[in-house]
């Protein structure tokens, strides 16, 4: 079963404009220079299969490429742009949605067999893939800063 989510996007116009100077500094060999300088920044919303544990970030991510609604977008493109991700069953996503310029949430969630999008919670996740807790992750490191 698949399932569609759409999640609104903040700030794209400038996200959109960081890449095109970034084409420019590519253009003279300096894309290097320009991402340690400036960079472009990460969507404010975005979706991103788990793919197993991970050494540095506790859980392995595969971030999904969205497809991108500007229907309802304002003039300069810094809301209303609307991406849309195709989730599966039988995969599990962490999502980061922002709700306002200042809220955003984060979660885990699931395609069931009906085709709904459930969430669930951070230790479930964790123990489906083999990772660490937050509290585990957080004791592994501070005796990590102890030794």
């Amino acid at each position: 079963m698949k399932a569609t989510l759409s999640l609104e996007l903040f700030n794209e116009d400038q996200r959109q404009q960081a890449k095109i100077i970034r084409g420019i500094f590519n253009m003279f060999g300096e894309s290097d220079f320009f991402d340690k300088t400036m960079g472009v920044p990460p969507r404010s919303s975005w979706v991103a299969e788990i793919t197993g544990p991970d050494e540095k970030y506790r859980l392995a991510r595969s971030f999904l490429k969205p497809k991108l609604d500007y229907t309802y977008a304002n003039g300069k493109g810094s809301r209303g742009i609307f991406a849309e991700y195709i989730l599966s069953s039988g995969a599990v996503y962490e999502v980061k949605s922002q709700i306002s310029w200042q809220r955003s949430e984060r979660y885990y969630c699931y395609v069931d067999d009906e085709g709904d999008i459930i969430h669930i919670a951070d230790d479930d996740v964790c123990q489906a893939v083999g990772a660490m807790t937050k509290e585990e992750w957080r004791e592994h490191w501070r005796g990590k800063k102890l030794s």
